[in-house]
C-alpha cells in the first residue's frame, strides 16, 4: 500500500502542481511564501521571492541566508536553501539550490510478451514474492539571480509636484536536471521580473496611507527546453505572472497588514492570495490560496547574538494528509 502512495504522489507531483518539467518548484522556497499563496511577484526585498520574480531581490543590503524542508506527506523530501549577497548600493545577487526526490517508486513489470494469462499470473506471483524493483524520480534546479534596485524620481505635474518611485529589475537563470529511471534530463532558462514601489502618502492628501506595489515577471522567456538522454525534447512554455501588494502600517497597533494579488497565465482560472499581519516586526500571522488549497502559516523573529532571525512554519490541507513545511532566515 505504501508503494502504491508513493507511486500516486510521484504523478500528484509531476501533474497535480503543474503539467511541466519545473512543476517541483511550485512547491516554494520558503515556508512564508507557501503561507502566501506564493503570490509574490509584488512582494519587495524577499530574498526568496526570485522563485515567482527575479526582481522581489532587488534593494536587499544585508547577506541573507533562507532555507526550507518539506516532507511531504512522509512519501517525499524537498528542500530549498539560498543566499543573497549585495555586490553594491544598487546590485544584488542571489544564489539558490533546490531539489525533489522520490524514491522506491515500484517499477512496473512489463507483461505485454506474456499472452497466456496463467504465464501471467504465475509472473505476477512471483514478483509479489520477490518484490518489485524500484526507482528514484530526483529533480534539481540552480538558480543565479541578479537584481537591480532603481531609485526614480516622478514629476507627473499634478498637485504633489514630484514623489519617488522605487523601480527593482531582475534576471534568472535556471539550470534545470531531472533523473527518472534511467534517463536523464537538463535545460537552461531565464526569468525577468520588475515591480514598481510607491509610497501612497506621497500622491495622496493622506499622511496614514501605506505602500502600493505593481509587479510583473516574465519566466521561461521564449520558453526553456529540457534534453531527455533519450533523443526527446520537453518544452516549458513562457509564463506571464502579474500581481499587486498593500501594505498598510496599522497606527497605534504597531503593526502592518499587507495583501497580495496575483494572475498567471499557467492556470488562468485560479487567482492566488494572501495576507499577513506582522506586529512589531515580531510576529507575522499568515494566510493564502495556490492550488485549490488554503494555506496558513506563523512566523516568529528574534535577535541572536546580534543577527536577526526568523523561523517560519506553513501547513495546508490535502487528500494524503496534513502538509507542513518548516523554514528559516537570517541576516548579516
Amino acid at each position: 500500500m505504501k508503494s502504491s502512495l508513493k507511486f500516486f504522489l510521484f504523478i500528484s507531483v509531476l501533474f497535480g502542481t503543474g503539467k511541466y518539467g519545473d512543476a517541483f518548484l511550485n512547491l516554494g522556497t520558503s515556508a512564508r511564501n507557501i503561507a502566501l499563496g506564493q503570490a509574490l511577484v509584488a512582494d519587495l526585498q524577499n530574498p526568496s521571492g526570485f522563485n515567482v520574480s527575479p526582481a522581489a531581490v532587488g534593494g536587499i543590503m544585508t547577506k541573507n541566508v533562507y532555507g526550507l524542508f518539506i516532507n511531504q506527506f512522509g512519501l517525499a523530501e524537498y528542500g530549498s536553501f539560498g543566499m543573497t549577497i549585495p555586490l553594491n548600493k544598487k546590485l544584488t545577487l542571489g544564489i539558490n539550490a533546490s531539489g525533489l526526490l522520490i524514491d522506491n517508486i515500484p517499477e512496473r513489470p512489463d507483461l505485454r510478451f506474456l499472452t497466456d494469462l496463467e504465464a501471467r499470473r504465475d509472473s505476477i506471483r512471483t514478483l509479489v514474492l520477490k518484490g518489485f524493483d524500484t526507482f528514484q524520480d530526483r529533480e534539481f534546479a540552480a538558480t543565479f539571480t541578479i537584481a537591480k534596485m532603481n531609485q526614480l524620481i516622478v514629476n507627473p505635474g499634478w498637485e504633489f509636484a514630484t514623489f519617488p518611485v522605487r523601480l527593482p529589475l531582475g534576471i534568472n537563470i535556471r539550470i534545470l536536471h531531472k533523473e527518472l529511471h534511467k534517463i536523464q534530463a537538463t535545460g537552461i532558462g531565464v526569468d525577468f521580473g520588475m515591480a514598481l514601489s510607491i509610497d501612497l502618502k506621497d500622491v495622496t492628501p493622506y499622511p496614514w496611507l501605506g505602500t502600493l506595489s505593481l509587479g510583473s515577471s516574465l519566466n521561461h522567456i521564449l520558453g526553456t527546453r529540457l534534453f531527455w538522454s533519450s533523443d526527446k525534447e520537453e518544452l516549458i512554455p513562457m509564463q506571464l505572472i502579474t500581481g499587486l501588494k498593500m501594505e498598510q502600517p496599522i497606527q497605534g497597533f504597531r503593526s502592518t497588514l499587507a495583501g497580495y494579488f496575483q494572475l498567471n497565465n499557467q492556470f488562468p482560472d485560479e487567482v492566488q492570495y494572501g495576507f499577513e499581519w506582522t506586529t512589531s516586526q515580531r510576529f507575522a500571522v499568515r494566510m493564502g490560496y495556490q492550488n485549490d488549497s488554503i494555506q496558513g502559516g506563523l512566523g516568529i523573529q528574534f535577535p541572536l547574538r546580534g543577527v536577526p532571525i526568523r523561523i517560519d512554519y506553513s501547513f495546508s490541507g490535502h487528500q494524503l494528509g496534513k502538509a507542513h513545511r518548516i523554514g528559516g532566515e537570517f541576516s548579516f
